[in-house]
């Protein structure tokens, strides 16, 4: 895939999330390309993680937090997009649908690293305009729950947002003990 095409599926992404998620999903990437794209996020994640270690406490001296070594952070990167790569296979089976697991694991990586980058834009944005914080951290927050709707609905092939919003909402309950086990004390 060239820029060209990655920039296309990113724009794809955000104003036609199904239409990217049969896309990407299309392509039936093998084994080899999805955990290397895998290892790619974790790693990219854990970049992102550090640096806004450093850079939201220099815009807001009360925003401290708890440096981790990097080998925590990339356990709990590796953890939790396996966990939601399981989780959302499986809960979704149970209501009937019919996805994969590398369904899963090209669609979740894929959102992973577009949340990456616009986690990367976000502390940019905020190193220049700070109190763009929380309106940029939310409009993410809302873009990826709509994007990993559309994302279930074409892995199972429900046909219905509804089912795809109680995937969300059942693996959520479901995760909540390992958010908990990864979670610093």
């Amino acid at each position: 895939m060239n820029s060209a095409a990655l920039l296309n599926m990113v724009v794809l992404t955000l104003t036609n999330p199904a239409e990217a998620a049969r896309r990407l999903l299309a392509m039936r990437f093998g084994p080899d390309v999805l955990w290397l794209a895998f290892f790619l996020a974790v790693i990219l994640n854990a970049l992102v993680q550090s640096l806004s270690g450093f850079v939201l406490p220099l815009i807001n001296p009360e925003v401290q937090q708890l440096a981790e070594p990097v080998s925590r952070t990339l356990f709990v990167s590796v953890a939790a997009i396996l966990i939601s790569i399981v989780i959302f296979l499986l809960v979704g089976r149970v209501l009937g649908g019919s996805g994969s697991f590398n369904d899963f694991m090209t669609l979740v990586v894929w959102l992973q690293i577009l949340q990456i980058a616009g986690q990367a834009i976000v502390l940019v944005s905020v190193s220049v305009l700070p109190f763009l914080f929380l309106p940029a951290s939310l409009a993410m927050l809302v873009l990826s729950l709509y994007i990993t709707l559309h994302f279930i609905n074409e892995a199972h092939e429900f046909k219905s947002l509804g089912k795809s919003f109680l995937v969300i909402l059942v693996s959520g309950l479901v995760a909540i003990p390992f958010v908990l086990w990864l979670s610093p004390v």
